[in-house]
């Protein structure tokens, strides 16, 4: 500087001794600040790492950056370590902030970044060690009395502050929380240990407390904010399971507008490619997931009213696992618990705060829930491509009663269930459509249509369409439902089909969807649980099925396998309503076989009534017997060769008896046992020899007519339909032989059956005169009466035998007869041979003399009449003529 120079500013100063001295002090303060500037940063990482390398951990920090005018500081590249492991990293800390609103006692702090920190924090029962310094646990600063009324009393404005944009990227903080004291701890003893994984954190507006003027002063909490927040790249990582807790792609929070806590708004959330719980299963990953969860306008009030105008989640995901019957696969997630007494948090304010939600419009697309039981080899998974609902969904709890009012509709697509270990669809559904469904009260909905479309259940094989069940669609409409009562106008099942099957081992197909279990155990009702509970109105008005698909049943336990079913049905019942247990309810019913014959039957029944009562009449045409056949073989042991059956049904039960009447007519009916064996077991049960029986009950067209009553106590256990039908073709059978063969001469008389089936019927014997082959006139008037019956049943046969006595052998040998001795003494007179010989003949010729009537008047073929050995008989009642028998 020259001397010229300095002369000036002398003259300066001394000319204006005031500014030259504050430009003396400004010049002084900024020198002083220059230095602080270098000064500073380079003290500040001296301290820093000498105060650490006191606690024996080395560390180094490449730069700090102050500048003070701009108002700015950052520190670059810290790390720290201790015998070599890493304790803490700082890539980058950069603060901005403004200088000018302090002077308002508000600190605007304008940018946050911090980039590349991780750190490890030990939290053990006496010390906290945060970076590697250790902190001690248990002893706290109190504050005195006055100092709290001191600070109670300040009526000083209070400080504000305020945050602009913040950066946080590349983040690892790892936090591990032990049960012992640091000297004590081991790895048994570890309760927690988590890292956190973050590649970027970003808040891009503004946050504030307390600067907001519009909140009001009396406001708890007087912070406000407006901007987006946003979270990309997070992962939590367990360390004990060695296995993700949670990672996730993206998350946004935008718009977040909060004036207090009475007032938050955010304008969406969206989180991207969730996946928590992972998993040791390459096909299930992870426990919980979705690809994206979306809500929309969001309004949280007064800390007790949430308002959200829509959910929208995407391919959601569940797997739950049930280990045992105590224990869950998500437990070990849990970190454990100590066994210390748990004070209760019942809340004893009967005026507790009401809590106040309502929620618009949800969307879920793709959704795939899974269930596994271990121990019972139960694991089913959910799949469902979309559901939604558009309407309105409100609740308020807290109160004496759950408040909860919904309204709107909900379609479901693509709905499926499925078991995992059969490879088998549960059920399938296409589409669920619920209309106008409004809730008003817990106890209280209703709704307008509900429609299930395309539904499949219980899939048999590989085959989609291979199902159990299936209908094209089932409808509801006008549905109510209260406390203790569900009404429905009407039910339409429409496209109906079934498939049911039984294995050769007997078992039902279907059987393999029933999950195995220890216990087969039922939980029975408290007789307090059933004096309390309250019968269930159920009334539908109508219900309706119209199917033109097959409905079928296989038994595989017959050879061949057994097939019958339905092709077509059409079933109707109206006025089904339980609190009108003795009302009737009309029903209608028609079905075509896959045989092509018809069922039709019309009629009442009361289905509530505490004992069944109906009234049913209609027809049965046309059914093809052969279809039995397998059932025949295995049962009976009988092959059914031809046979169509109709029948005319008039079902009856009053209270539970059964009063009812089939008139049976088969045709072409023919039965053929297996083996002789099985032929001598069902005549015994029957009590009659099936084939000749119906042989003597059909008529000359091959066909057979019967009236069968059928009788019986419904509501006893014992009751077996198949053995009161047994029961009652048997005594039906009987009485039509009776009542059609009596007029032909059949033995009868009484009320009691002279004869056995299970032997031979006997009619009428056909007398001749003593000691005479020839017919006489009476005689011919009873072969009249036997050639009607032969043309009438054309698969009967007689047998005739030819009797002689020993009025025969008086007429015959008059010198035979002598008196007897004593009063009631049988004369049996000695016959010699050639006298025998004579009697036998005379035997035969009578039964030649019959047989030849009946071929030469009625025309009755000879093989239908049968000739048998001629007896003579010695007993004071034998007959003298011909023996008939069929």
């Amino acid at each position: 500087m020259t001397n010229q120079t300095l002369s000036k500013i002398k003259t300066f100063y001394q000319a204006n001794p005031w500014k030259g001295r504050i430009i003396i002090a400004l010049l002084s303060v900024v020198i002083v600040l220059g230095a602080v500037r270098l000064a500073l940063p380079q003290t500040i990482i001296y301290s820093a790492t000498s105060w650490l390398e006191k606690r024996d951990i080395d560390s180094t920090i490449e730069a700090i950056n102050i500048n003070i005018f701009d108002g700015t500081v950052s520190l670059i590249n810290a790390k720290g370590n201790k015998d070599g492991k890493p304790l803490f990293n700082v890539g980058l800390i950069d603060i901005h902030w403004h200088w000018s609103p302090l002077s308002e006692k508000t600190v605007v702090v304008t940018k946050v970044v911090l980039d590349e920190f991780s750190v490890d924090i030990e939290h053990f029962s006496d010390q906290l060690v945060i970076g590697g310094v250790h902190i001690p646990l248990g002893e706290t600063d109190s504050v005195t009395d006055d100092q709290s009324a001191e600070i109670e009393n300040k009526k000083a404005k209070p400080w504000a502050a305020s945050l602009g944009e913040v950066v946080f990227t590349n983040l690892n903080i790892c936090y591990l929380q032990n049960a012992e004291n640091l000297a004590d701890a081991a790895e048994d003893s570890k309760v927690i240990d988590y890292c956190v994984d973050l590649k970027e954190m970003t808040w891009g507006g503004t946050i504030g407390y307390a600067t907001d003027p519009k909140l009001p002063e009396s406001t708890e909490l007087i912070l406000s904010s407006t901007g987006t927040f946003q979270l990309n790249g997070l992962t939590i990582t367990d360390n004990i399971l060695k296995k993700h807790l949670l990672t996730s792609s993206t998350n946004t929070l935008d718009n977040v507008i909060i004036s207090g806590l009475n007032a938050i708004h955010i304008d969406s959330l969206e989180m991207n490619g969730l996946s928590a719980l992972h998993r040791k299963d390459t096909a299930h990953k992870d426990a919980i997931r979705f690809q994206q969860l979306s809500i929309k306008d969001i309004n949280f009030t007064d800390l007790n009213s949430l308002a959200i105008n829509s959910i929208d989640i995407k391919e959601p995901g569940l797997y739950i696992v049930k280990l045992n019957d105590t224990d869950w696969e998500y437990q070990q997630w849990l970190p454990p618990t100590p066994s210390t007494d748990i004070p209760s948090t019942k809340n004893t304010n009967e005026d507790s705060d009401t809590f106040k939600f309502s929620l618009n419009n949800i969307a879920i697309n793709n959704s795939d829930f899974c269930y596994v039981e271990d121990t019972n080899e139960l694991n089913y998974c959910f799949t469902q491509e979309d559901i939604s609902w558009d309407g309105s969904i409100e609740s308020t709890t807290g109160t004496d009663d759950i408040i909860l009012a919904i309204n709107g509709n909900l379609v479901a697509t693509d709905t499926r269930v499925s078991n995992q270990t059969l490879k088998r669809d549960l059920v399938d559904i296409k589409s669920i459509t619920l209309s106008n469904l409004d809730v008003s009260d817990i106890d209280k909905a209703t709704f307008d249509n509900l429609v299930i479309n395309n539904l499949t259940a219980l899939q048999r094989s590989n085959k989609q369409s291979d199902a159990t069940l299936a209908f094209s669609s089932l409808a509801l409409s006008k549905a109510e439902y209260t406390k203790d009562s569900i009404i429905i106008t009407s039910i339409d099942l429409d496209g109906l089909s079934s498939y049911v099957s039984k294995n050769k081992d007997g078992s039902w197909e279907h059987d393999k969807w029933i999950p195995k279990s220890e216990t087969n155990e039922k939980t029975k009702p408290t007789e307090e649980q059933t004096s309390q509970s309250k019968p269930m109105l159920v009334s539908i008005r109508s219900a309706n099925i119209n199917t033109d698909k097959d409905i079928l049943f296989t038994d595989n336990t017959t050879k061949p396998s057994m097939e019958v079913g339905l092709t077509k049905l059409k079933f109707n019942i109206d006025d089904l309503i339980s609190n009108r247990p003795d009302s009737d309810s009309s029903f209608k019913f028609f079905a075509n076989t896959t045989r092509h014959s018809t069922i039709d039957l019309n009629g009442t029944v009361r289905p509530y009534a505490e004992k069944i009562s109906f009234n049913a009449k209609g027809k049965l045409k046309g059914f093809d017997l052969r279809a039995a056949t397998p059932a025949t073989k295995k049962a009976i042991g009988h092959i059914i060769k031809s046979g169509q059956l109709d029948a005319d049904l008039d079902i009856v039960a009053v209270d539970g008896q059964l009063d009812s009447n089939i008139g049976l007519s088969l045709y072409k009916f023919h039965i053929k046992p297996m083996s002789k064996e099985d032929s001598a077991k069902l005549d015994k049960e029957l009590g009659m020899p099936l084939n000749q029986t119906l042989a003597l009950l059909r008529d000359k067209d091959d066909s057979i007519h019967m009236d069968i009553p059928i009788t019986g106590d419904i509501n006893n256990p014992d009751f077996s339909p198949m053995h009161a039908i047994v029961k009652a073709t048997t005594k039906a059978a009987t009485v039509t032989l009776i009542t059609f063969y009596t007029p032909y001469g059949l033995i009868y008389a009484g009320g009691n059956v002279l004869f056995d089936l299970a032997t031979a019927m006997n009619f009428d014997p056909i007398a001749f005169t003593p000691g005479s082959s020839k017919l006489p006139a009476d005689s011919e008037k009873q072969l009249d009466n036997l050639a009607k019956l032969l043309t009438e049943k054309p698969q009967v046969h007689l047998t005739l035998c030819g009797l002689t006595n020993k009025d025969d052998v008086f007429s015959l040998y008059p010198d035979l007869k002598k008196a007897p001795e004593k009063d009631n003494e049988e004369v049996h007179p000695t016959l010699s041979k050639d006298q025998s010989i004579a009697l036998q003949k005379l035997a035969t010729e009578r039964q030649i003399v019959s047989k030849n009537y009946l071929i030469d008047t009625a025309k009755i073929t000879h093989d239908r009449l049968i000739l048998c050995e001629p007896e003579h008989q010695t007993d004071l009642k034998a007959f003298s003529g011909v023996d008939v028998i069929i």
